[in-house]
């Protein structure tokens, strides 16, 4: 077996760490991948060993009952994405989509160094999260921080029951150029979703209330994308407070709650929100503005 990251370009990529943890992910991403004519590649990483290497064998590579788990991982997660893409295809929704190729990669190392190499060829990774209050496991832990923070791509964290409600997309900005792609994202995806989409801005009350500037401020920020989806009428909320606090409120009611990866926003959503949270880098890599795969 061959451990350099190899993942499709543009495809919606899983950070699997354990079966049948990555259920609730794997079954996620499948549908997203169907929705948004992507491919799907599951990834998982075993630890490097510090033995000594046999001739022949490559230096630093796992040990063999860890490479073991790690197929068996792999193995059973493919199954279950393959079981869910089966049900898909029958679904009325996706009749005529693209049915998803679904690839895996077994890598040997560091998971915040493979979760970042394959963000630069993804079009979007998705990991899960345990338990509500901080994520705590190997490839969820901090390395989930590290990886809402550096990744190249927008990255989808899965809370525990996260998006079960499905009323809405919404997306907190700050009214600078950084909330643009992160307001792409959200557009798009409740355009893909067919979901109601709110624009959150939170200002700090100093003096008179400015929320008619606000207001409009957050209205110029949405305008270029009310032409690009004609068919969505997004709302706009303006509130004075916090952004991180007023989004982790406002995700109990929603499907997926959308911010941009500068500052701590994101971090508290990570802890606190209730739904399907969407980290998106200000700066995305080719892979986000890749075609999706050709449709059959």
């Amino acid at each position: 077996m061959t451990y350099e990251t190899i993942i499709p370009v543009g495809a919606v990529l899983v950070g699997v760490e354990s079966w049948p943890a990555a259920a609730e992910s794997v079954s996620w991403a499948a549908e997203q991948a169907f929705r948004d004519g992507r491919d799907l590649c599951l990834l998982h990483v075993v630890s490097a060993t510090t033995l000594d290497t046999p001739p022949g064998f490559r230096a630093g590579g796992p040990s063999e009952p860890e490479q073991d788990y790690g197929a068996t991982v792999l193995d059973r997660v493919r199954s279950y994405a393959e079981l869910r893409l089966d049900e898909l295809s029958r679904a009325t929704t996706f009749i005529g989509h693209r049915r998803p190729v679904v690839s895996i990669v077994l890598e040997i190392g560091s998971a915040a160094r493979a979760l970042d190499e394959g963000s630069r060829n993804a079009s979007l990774l998705v990991l899960g999260s345990r338990g509500r209050g901080p994520i705590r496991s190997r490839i969820l832990g901090s390395v989930s921080r590290s990886t809402v923070k550096d990744a190249r791509c927008p990255v989808v964290v899965l809370r525990p029951g996260g998006g079960a409600v499905g009323r809405g997309v919404i997306v907190g900005i700050d009214g600078t150029a950084d909330s643009a792609p992160a307001l792409e994202f959200g557009f798009a995806q409740a355009a893909l979703r067919n979901l109601p989409i709110t624009v959150l801005y939170c200002y700090r009350l100093h003096g008179a209330d400015r929320r008619d500037e606000y207001r409009l401020l957050a209205a110029e920020c949405v305008a270029g994308l009310r032409e690009r989806f004609p068919d969505m009428h997004p709302r706009l909320r303006i509130e004075s407070g916090s952004l991180a606090h007023a989004l982790a409120d406002q995700s109990q009611t929603m499907h997926m709650v959308v911010v941009g990866g500068n500052g701590g926003v994101a971090s508290h959503l990570l802890d606190h929100a209730h739904s399907v949270v969407a980290v998106v880098p200000s700066a995305l890599s080719r892979a986000d503005t890749s075609p999706p795969a050709t449709a059959v």
